[in-house]
C-alpha cells in the first residue's frame, strides 16, 4: 500500500487532466449540414500521455511514458522489501520506488528551457480528416468528435490538432493557427469552428491571445482548461494531501455501478477502513513527500510550462517559492511562466472583447463526481478529472456531495441548478455556460445523445445562448451511457 500511495502522488498530474471518459455507443441520427451554412471544424484536442513517443515518426518510435505492468510491478516491490529488509529501512525501499517510478516517467522531461529533454514528440496531421482513415473511425472523447464532425460536416471540413501539450500554450498556438489557415484556404470559407476540449482550452486561450479572433465564428469550451486547473496549483505548491472522506468518496464513485463491491466500500468506511488507511499515507506523505518531489516531480513536471499557465494567480508566487526558490533559479524559464500568468490574467477581458464583435461562445462543464484525492483542493467537484470550479469560468460551487445550502441566495435564480449544487450567476459567461450533472470528463461518445449535443454545438444556426435549443436545457443531466436529459 505505501508504494500504491507514493505512485499516486507521482502521477496525479497524469491522471487529473488526461484520464479518457468511455461510454457506450447508443446509436442515433446526427444533424447533417449542408454546404451553404457550414464552418470548418477545428478540433484541439486534450493532454494524451499515451499519445508521446521517442523517436517519433521513426522506425524507433516507442512509447515516451513507461509501460505499467503488473508482474514488474510485483517484482519492483519485492526488490522494494528485499531492500528494506536488508538495509533494515524504509527509506532504501522507497528509493526503489521512487527509482522505478522515475523511470516509467522520465521520458515527459522538459529541459531548463521548458522544451523536451528527451527526443519525444506526437503524431501531427496538418491536412484534414479525410487524409487520416483512423480518425473516420474514432469511438470516445476528442476521435469520437472528429468522427461525428466528419459525418456531419465532411471530412474535408474536419481537422484535428495533435499537439505536444507539455509545451507552452502560446508556442502550441503556432500550430493552431497554421491548422486554422489551412482550414480557410482549403474550404474557401473565412473563419472556423473551434472545439477545444480539456487541456485544448489553455491553449486556444493562447491562440486567440497570440493570433486574436478574426479566424474564429464559434469556439465551444468543453471540459476544459480555459480558466486553469486547481490540481495544478496545488501540486505545483507542493500541497499534498490525503483525506479518508476524498479518498472515500473517489473510491466509491468508482464502483457504484458493483452492488457488492460497493456496499463493501461503505461497509469498510463505516468501520474505519479509509481512516486507518490515511494514517499510512499520512506517514508516507510527511516523511518522504519532499524527496518525491525532489526526485520525479520537480525534474518531470517541473519545467512544463502548460502547467504553470494552469495555475491559479493566486497560487503563482506561492508555487515559484517552492519549486524555484521564490523565482530566483531558472530565471528564464520563470519569465515564460510570468508571461503565461499575464495571458490568463487578460483572457476574461479577451473573451469578453470577442463575445462582443460577434464571435459565438459555448461553455460545457460537468459536475458530481470526486477528483483525484491527492491534493489539498480534492473536496472539489468536478467531472472526475478537472474541477467544476475552473471548467464552468469560475461558477459558484458546492464541495463533492453537498449543496450550497437552503439559505442561498444566487444574484439570478434562473442560474442556479435544481439540486442548489452550481450557481452560474458568478461565471464569467453565464449565458453561454451549459452544466451537466454526472457528465464525465469531454464525453462526446460518437452516437450517444453527448455527442449529437457536440454536433448540435458545432453545426447549428440561429440562437446559440445556452438552452436555445429545448432538446439542450442550460442544465442537464449525464446518464452512464452519455444519454442526456433535461434537469428540472
Amino acid at each position: 500500500m505505501k508504494k500504491i500511495i507514493s505512485i499516486l502522488l507521482v502521477i496525479t498530474m497524469l491522471f487529473a487532466v488526461a484520464v479518457p471518459a468511455f461510454a457506450a455507443d447508443a446509436q442515433t441520427t446526427a444533424y447533417v449540414a449542408d454546404d451553404s451554412e457550414k464552418y470548418p471544424v477545428v478540433i484541439v484536442r486534450g493532454m494524451d500521455f499515451a499519445g508521446l513517443y521517442y523517436d517519433c515518426g521513426t522506425e524507433n518510435q516507442r512509447p515516451a511514458l513507461g509501460e505499467i505492468k503488473a508482474d514488474e510491478i510485483i517484482l519492483q516491490l519485492f526488490r522494494a522489501i528485499g531492500s528494506g529488509v536488508i538495509n533494515r529501512s524504509l527509506d532504501a525501499a522507497m528509493d526503489v520506488v521512487i527509482d522505478y517510478v522515475y523511470e516509467i516517467l522520465k521520458g515527459l522531461s522538459m529541459d531548463e528551457n521548458g522544451d523536451p529533454l528527451y527526443n519525444v514528440g506526437m503524431p501531427k496531421y496538418p491536412e484534414s480528416a479525410e487524409n487520416y482513415q483512423f480518425l473516420r473511425e474514432g469511438v470516445a472523447n476528442e476521435l469520437g468528435m472528429t468522427r461525428a464532425c466528419i459525418e456531419s460536416l465532411g471530412d474535408g471540413y474536419t481537422y484535428y490538432l495533435n499537439y505536444d501539450w507539455r509545451m507552452d500554450p502560446l508556442v502550441v498556438a503556432d500550430e493552431i493557427n497554421a491548422l486554422i489557415e489551412t482550414a480557410v484556404k482549403t474550404t474557401g470559407k473565412n473563419k472556423v469552428n473551434i472545439a477545444c476540449a480539456s487541456m485544448g482550452g489553455i491553449m486556444t486561450v493562447g491562440y486567440l491571445t497570440k493570433y486574436g479572433y478574426d479566424r474564429v465564428n464559434r469556439c465551444v469550451f468543453l471540459s476544459s482548461t480555459f480558466c486553469g486547473a486547481q490540481v495544478a496549483s496545488d501540486l505545483l505548491c507542493g500541497r499534498v494531501e490525503i483525506t479518508a472522506q476524498n479518498l472515500y468518496n473517489y473510491v466509491a464513485n468508482a464502483v457504484s455501478d458493483k452492488a457488492i463491491i460497493s456496499l463493501l466500500c461503505k461497509f469498510i468506511n463505516k468501520v474505519g477502513g479509509f481512516e486507518a488507511l490515511t494514517k499510512i499515507t499520512d506517514y508516507i506523505v510527511e516523511n518522504y513527500r519532499d524527496e518525491v518531489y525532489d526526485r520525479i516531480l520537480k525534474p518531470v513536471f517541473g519545467n512544463m510550462l502548460t502547467l504553470w499557465g494552469l495555475t491559479q494567480p493566486e497560487d503563482y508566487q506561492e508555487a515559484l517559492d517552492f519549486m524555484f526558490d521564490g523565482g530566483n533559479s531558472n530565471k528564464a524559464f520563470v519569465e515564460k511562466t510570468r508571461k503565461l500568468q499575464n495571458m490568463m490574467k487578460n483572457r476574461d477581458a479577451l473573451l469578453k472583447e470577442m463575445t462582443d464583435s460577434g464571435v459565438e461562445l459555448a461553455i460545457v462543464a460537468g459536475y458530481d463526481s470526486p477528483v483525484i484525492p491527492v491534493y489539498e483542493s480534492a473536496d472539489f467537484t468536478g467531472d472526475g478529472v478537472l474541477e467544476t470550479y475552473q471548467m464552468s469560468g469560475y461558477a459558484t460551487v458546492a464541495k463533492y456531495g453537498e449543496n450550497l445550502g437552503d439559505d442561498y441566495v444566487p444574484a439570478n435564480p434562473k442560474y442556479l441548478s435544481p439540486d442548489r449544487a452550481v450557481d452560474l450567476s458568478t461565471a464569467l459567461f453565464p449565458e453561454y455556460t451549459y452544466i451537466i450533472k454526472g457528465a464525465p470528463h469531454v464525453s462526446c461518445s460518437y452516437g450517444s445523445d453527448y455527442g449529437n449535443f457536440f454536433v448540435w454545438l458545432m453545426t447549428s444556426n440561429g440562437d446559440f445562448y445556452a438552452g436555445a435549443n429545448e432538446n439542450y436545457p442550460q442544465f442537464m443531466i449525464s446518464g452512464s451511457d452519455q444519454s442526456l436529459r433535461p434537469f428540472n
